[in-house]
């Protein structure tokens, strides 16, 4: 009798504890919905291909807003872009480029945003109106009640793709404190990215939502310039003068007599990396009369250094080279070039293709 009378506490225990649970889930929706305005900041941790974790810092502010697409005005910063929504006009201001993103087609941009954005895709609100299931308390900082949801579960090539995501509402605060993204590729735990928000500004006082755009930018309407045309076989090579990540010239012009291999690629370029692993086999080499040179367009030198030692990158490196891509018409990656003893190119192919590749080594 006295064993009956255990478990049947115990499961008035734990069917109490999940109803809180589910309370507070729903206390947070609703607590959410009632203010006029929420700003926070947020920190991304986010995997690259050499399994480094880069870390992304913004911060937003939604204000209820009167559109019928998406229910809030917003202002999202992020690593020199500031993402804007007021009033039903969506903007994108592009500091390091000193212009503004017109978006005209506000059902294609909110899509956009809501969808893809990662200060949208992954903001409290957005998450919020997921479906999710207690699982268990846990204790980050304070206590926090986790939920959990399948976002994909599916079979690929006959391999299982699994994606799970968590979020962590705080008990005290009754909003979204940290979240996690965690796939699985065959039964084996693949990339975890995680986000924590964190200084919450709740307000309901009706304001309406005010940015200054930047004194001196540029206006483009988003596509109405078609993207730069990539270099194609015959085209004479534009040349160029830069030093790589060891000090020492790289003067494409300097290198006529030679084939060249021009590699533009980025950090967080999945076939990028499996370019670099495939010319790094052991049964790969580049014939002695064709030069190497790796150009990433978009980061940083003080990035890509680790990036290139821990992929072992044994060409020349060259980062930061915006210009470099731009001359050559590069907007996917990798891209490859491959220019001839007279400065010609010889062959385009964008994309990470093993046969382009196999096709250049001289052991082949």
């Amino acid at each position: 009798m006295h064993c009956l009378l255990a478990i049947l506490l115990l499961f008035v225990a734990v069917f109490s504890h999940a109803q809180d649970a589910s309370d507070l889930l729903e206390k947070s929706r609703k607590h959410v919905r009632e203010q006029h305005s929420i700003a926070y900041r947020y920190t991304a941790y986010w995997p690259n291909p050499v399994e480094e974790v880069d870390t992304l810092r913004g911060e937003c502010r939604f204000v209820a807003g009167k559109q019928p697409l998406f229910r809030y005005d917003f202002v999202a910063k992020a690593r020199g872009r500031d993402m804007t929504y007021i009033d039903g006009v969506y903007r994108e201001v592009v500091h390091d480029e000193r212009k503004v993103e017109l978006h005209p087609d506000v059902e294609k941009a909110v899509r956009m945003f809501t969808k893809s954005l990662i200060p949208l895709k992954y903001s409290p609100i957005v998450l919020l109106d997921r479906s999710w299931q207690y699982v268990r308390d846990t204790t980050i900082v304070h206590s926090l009640a986790g939920y959990r949801t399948v976002d994909i579960d599916t079979v690929v090539n006959g391999n299982r793709v699994y994606v799970e995501l968590w979020l962590y509402i705080g008990k005290d605060s009754k909003v979204p404190e940290w979240y996690v993204q965690q796939s699985y590729f065959k039964g084996k735990r693949g990339q975890r990215v995680e986000f924590e928000f964190a200084d919450y500004t709740l307000s309901r006082k009706v304001e309406p939502l005010v940015y200054t755009l930047p004194v001196g930018y540029r206006s483009e309407v988003f596509g109405s310039n078609s993207r730069p045309q990539v270099l194609q076989a015959g085209t004479e090579a534009p040349v160029f003068q830069v030093v790589d990540l060891q000090g020492k010239p790289v003067d494409l012009k300097a290198l006529r007599g030679k084939k060249v291999l021009l590699n533009f690629s980025t950090i967080n370029c999945g076939y990028c990396k499996m370019a670099i692993d495939h010319m790094n086999r052991k049964d790969f080499a580049l014939p002695d009369n064709v030069v190497g040179v790796y150009i990433n367009p978009v980061d940083k030198p003080d990035r890509v250094v680790s990036y290139a030692q821990k992929s072992r990158i044994s060409f020349p490196v060259v980062a930061d080279a915006r210009t470099i891509g731009t001359l050559y018409g590069v907007s996917g990656y990798p891209t490859f070039f491959l220019i001839d003893e007279k400065g010609v190119i010889q062959e385009t192919v964008v994309g990470y293709r093993e046969a382009f590749l196999d096709g250049l080594s001289k052991s082949k």
